[in-house]
Formats: structure tokens, sequence, C-alpha cells
């Protein structure tokens, strides 16, 4: 397990704004990619779309639209935008303040991170009369998972249509905490609001807000609530292929 952050990440060129790998296979990652991006009003993340890989992007905070060609959809923190390979999408900020956005990317696409899908001047746009299959969900209204001791609510998963990859919202009041059971595919924890600490191997560890956990296939830890207010974590792991 790896303990990283959001700041911490590797510029990429995309658009205007600021845009940073933090989870890529330059670190080791083979099935899934985190990418962090901080966007001033007006600012957009090219129009573009991936052959094979799934995009799960989260609005942390701020907001705009999610773009598809002439087509523009209103995203606000709290959504997330699941879009499906071969779908074409780009962000942007129509708000007057800054919009910071995380995604997350099974499998891989290294052409993001070469530079090959910036190409504003020749941005795909979907083809006419096709109907998008991008979903815009908010988080804390996605249906719960039964059995969890804390709130848990399933946002992305093949269940609701998803190939590659599943994504969950995680809620802590005061007292709470869970464990991560070994699984065999990646996965990344991103801590959205409030304070934690994570036991594992290493010991414990303090996390604050956009820490981020990021497992090889088999870790484990257990995390506890920290602090005076709720905490908020986002989920993301790979789907095994059948």
């Amino acid at each position: 397990m790896k303990i990283l952050n959001l700041q911490s990440g590797t510029p990429f060129q995309m658009g205007k704004g600021k845009n940073w790998r933090v989870v890529h296979p330059d670190m080791g990652s083979t099935q899934l990619t985190l990418n962090h991006g901080l966007h001033a009003p007006g600012q957009e993340f090219t129009q573009h779309y991936h052959d094979a890989s799934e995009d799960a992007i989260v609005v942390l905070e701020g907001g705009g639209a999610i773009r598809q060609g002439d087509a523009y959809t209103p995203i606000a923190a709290g959504d997330l935008i699941f879009v499906p390979a071969r779908e074409v999408h780009g962000t942007v900020n129509t708000t007057p303040n800054m919009a910071r956005l995380i995604s997350f990317q099974s499998p891989p696409d290294m052409a993001l991170y070469r530079g090959e899908r910036d190409t504003p001047a020749e941005a795909p746009i979907p083809e006419h009369g096709h109907r998008s299959n991008v979903q815009v969900i908010n988080m804390a209204r996605s249906g719960p998972v039964f059995g969890k001791s804390v709130e848990w609510r399933s946002v992305v998963s093949p269940h609701k249509g998803s190939v590659h990859l599943s994504l969950d919202y995680i809620h802590l009041n005061e007292d709470e905490g869970f464990t991560h059971e070994p699984i065999e595919t990646e996965s990344i924890y991103v801590l959205r609001d409030g304070c934690a600490e994570v036991t594992s191997d290493a010991g414990v560890r303090s996390l604050k807000q956009h820490d981020v956990l990021y497992l090889a296939p088999g870790d484990t830890f257990s995390l506890s609530h920290a602090g005076d207010e709720p905490t908020t974590i986002i989920c993301c792991w790979a789907v095994v292929s059948s």
C-alpha cells in the first residue's frame, strides 16, 4: 500500500488547466489510474475519447459542465460522471470559481499522458444522432450497500453498466470505521473530506483531506474516523475481466 496526496502527482498537459497524474503506470499501477485537475473559470479539459478505457470523473469542488460537442450537461461538487469507452467528453468550468476534479480510469490510457488526446483544434465530436451513454450521478444519493457497518453507497459497478471499474462512496461519523479485505485487483481510496487513521502492516498513519491510498492486489488495511467532522471517502477498484 502507498499513501499519496492529490498534490503529489506528476503534471501533464490537457487543455489550459492544471492536471496531475497521481496513480499511474510509471509508479507501478497496471489496472487503474487516478488524475487530479484544478481548472480556473472558463478553462476546459479538452474533448476527447478513450479507445478502451472507462472514466469515472468526480467533482470535488466547484462545478461546470460535461461537454460532448455542442451539448453541455451541468455538473457540481458531489457529482460523478461515468464515461464508457469511446464516448466523446470534456469538462468545462462554466462557474466564476475554481473547479477541482479527480478521475479514475481503467484500463490506463497512456495516450492521455503522452499528450495525444490534447488536440483542441481537432477535438472529436459525437456522431450525428448518437445517444450518449454518459451518466451524471450524485454520489451521496446513490443506492446503499446493505450489510456494511457504515454508510456505504454503490455509485458505479458492473450491475449498473460498467465493464472495467467500480466506485463506492463512504461516509464515516465518530467512532466508525471499516476494513479493506484483500482483493485480486488494484484499488484506490481518496479522502474527500475530514480526517482518518489507517492501520496496516506498516503501522498507524493519520490521513487528511485529499490523501490517497493506492493498493496493489492482496493489500489490506483498516481505517477509522478521526477529528470532529464527518469523513467522506471515494473508493475505486478495477474489475476482474471475465
